[in-house]
């Protein structure tokens, strides 16, 4: 999902380029993006295992607020894990909602679905990878916080499959997020600073356990039209609570580095 996958409703409500450049007062708007990560990170816990990440996207808007998204990355945590019998390589979002301002306070809201699919066969032991949520978001100039709301049985194999077999539906993740031009201090055009606060709580007792916080640094810089940048990301995960894989923890403490352009 996008770039960080942290904020993904605020980033959707900025204005996108229409991809026909002779129709500037169309109502429609299309534009794409791709990035190269040197590890895929979602709220706080590796996708890739220290592994690169190539992920693209497709992004639709109308002038009223409405947009519709496309977005893929490859995966390998549910193979990792010993959760799948065959695929579950890729990740593919799908999303949409609408998007606004309250008058002209400057306030902006972002509202709409998310639906992650994790094409693959699982083992019959694990619950479901794929997930749908819903959220709902906030932003006033740099600061946005987005509620996110699993309403499907099965999260990410956390579900009915799972140990006394609690449902994953009611898990929540709540994202708190701000972004500011510290190029302006420093005389550097296109430098944004990051931050990031995150807190994910699973629903169901087998499931409480795991419950954490994560937290994001990062700086991005616009370079001949990509922009390239650096997350510093941890989480406050128990290393007990949670395995290692490739000798490292999920939520260990991570640099990632990349490259992305939109167009």
């Amino acid at each position: 999902m996008k770039t960080l996958k942290l904020a993904l409703a605020a980033a959707l409500i900025t204005p996108t380029m229409s991809v026909f450049a002779e129709e500037a007062e169309s109502d429609h708007s299309v534009s794409y993006n791709m990035a190269l990560h040197s590890e895929y990170i979602f709220r706080g816990y590796t996708q890739t295992h220290n592994d690169p990440a190539l992920s693209g996207g497709i992004d639709y808007e109308h002038s009223s607020g409405l947009y519709l998204g496309l977005w893929a990355s490859n995966v390998s945590w549910i193979r990792d894990a010993g959760a799948s019998n065959s695929g579950h390589s890729l990740e593919i979002d799908v999303y949409g909602g609408y998007a606004g301002e309250f008058g002209d306070t400057g306030i902006g809201y972002d509202v709409g679905f998310l639906q992650y699919w994790y094409p693959g066969d699982m083992k019959a032991s694990f619950a479901a990878a794929n997930t749908l949520e819903l959220y709902a978001g906030l932003s006033y100039g740099d600061l946005s916080a987005t509620y996110y709301e699993v309403v499907s049985e099965d999260a990410w194999t956390w579900g009915k499959a799972q140990g006394a077999g609690d449902s994953a539906k009611g898990t929540w993740y709540l994202s708190v997020d701000y972004d500011h031009d510290v190029g302006q201090y420093l005389g550097i055009d296109g430098l944004t600073a990051s931050l990031h606060y995150g807190r994910q709580e699973f629903e169901g007792s087998a499931n409480s356990p795991y419950d954490y916080s994560d937290y994001l640094v990062g700086l991005d810089k616009e370079v001949m039209g990509l922009n390239v940048g650096y997350n510093f990301t941890t989480t406050n995960q128990s290393k007990t609570t949670w395995g290692k894989v490739d000798g490292k923890y999920l939520g260990e403490t991570r640099h990632v580095f990349y490259v992305a352009k939109e167009f």
